[in-house]
């Protein structure tokens, strides 16, 4: 419990920015189109959902174009899904590393969940040209999503290191991750708009830290398209919705110690398990 966080090192951070740098290479390395996946996965899926949320259940997002709708879902949700399951992997991931030298072990998740970041960044940046296709102007308070993005990363972290310690002992846990994000991702607003869930479920709903965060973020990044003024007056803006992102924050504090003061305590048996 001594150990200090890896970020306050200047070595720490030099081992976390190098693990992050070789786990993006090493994901497009020998890739045709390399780091343009992405940008491409996230479009793909986007495209899905749009055929599935327009043609099969008529999702109604107003005047913002579903495509841009469901990419700027599809980035989040990305982010969040991806970051957890490579925090889960991570100790398992480096059973080399962790036997040949000491350092604190809590930089593996930290750093299979920034890795993700970039990825992240790249979407971004794929973002651009659907907005350029479907004529949007992000609104002036875009910039303020990326906070929004920040508190994803401190989830993915905090639950990151609980999970990584308990896949080292029980190997089935990461199956188990792969199988709760897939129910999981039905419960967030990509598919289908927030108003399209009942009005009085809409409260528990926002509950779940990552459905509000989504939410938060598009209103955020896209006020002025009048989509949700168009289908709900009521939810023309975001202040009832802060509530939500501030639980979501607290959440996110609360499971980074957690997951920190869980991940040191069983630091020292995790020889027993490699």
């Amino acid at each position: 419990m001594s150990a200090p966080l890896p970020f306050r090192s200047p070595a720490y951070r030099e081992l976390i920015l190098g693990l992050i740098g070789r786990d993006v290479k090493t994901r497009y390395k020998q890739s045709v189109l390399g780091y343009a996946w992405a940008m491409l996965y996230p479009l793909a899926t986007a495209l899905i959902f749009s055929i599935v949320g327009q043609i099969i259940m008529r999702s109604n997002t107003g005047g913002l174009p579903y495509p841009v709708f469901a990419y700027f879902g599809v980035l989040y949700w990305n982010l969040f899904s991806s970051a957890l399951t490579a925090a889960t992997e991570s100790l398992v991931s480096h059973l080399n590393l962790i036997t040949k030298v000491y350092f604190p072990r809590e930089v593996f998740p930290v750093a299979a969940v920034l890795s993700k970041v970039v990825d992240f960044g790249f979407g971004l940046v794929g973002l651009i040209p659907l907005l350029l296709l479907f004529h949007v102007r992000p609104g002036p308070w875009i910039l303020l999503s990326i906070p929004i993005a920040g508190i994803i990363v401190l989830l993915a972290i905090g639950w990151g290191m609980l999970l990584a310690c308990a896949n080292l002992y029980f190997r089935d846990i990461r199956h188990l991750v792969g199988i709760v994000l897939s129910l999981w991702g039905f419960l967030v607003p990509n598919i289908y708009p927030l108003h399209q869930v009942p009005r009085q479920w809409q409260g528990v709903y926002l509950l779940n830290p990552i459905a509000a965060l989504i939410e938060a973020g598009r209103r955020l990044a896209f006020p002025q398209t009048g989509w949700l003024r168009a289908i709900d007056p009521a939810q023309g803006n975001l202040g009832s919705l802060w509530p939500y992102v501030g639980t979501a924050l607290a959440t996110a504090l609360v499971y980074l110690v957690v997951g920190f003061v869980v991940f040191k305590r069983n630091e020292p048996r995790f020889a027993e398990y490699i």
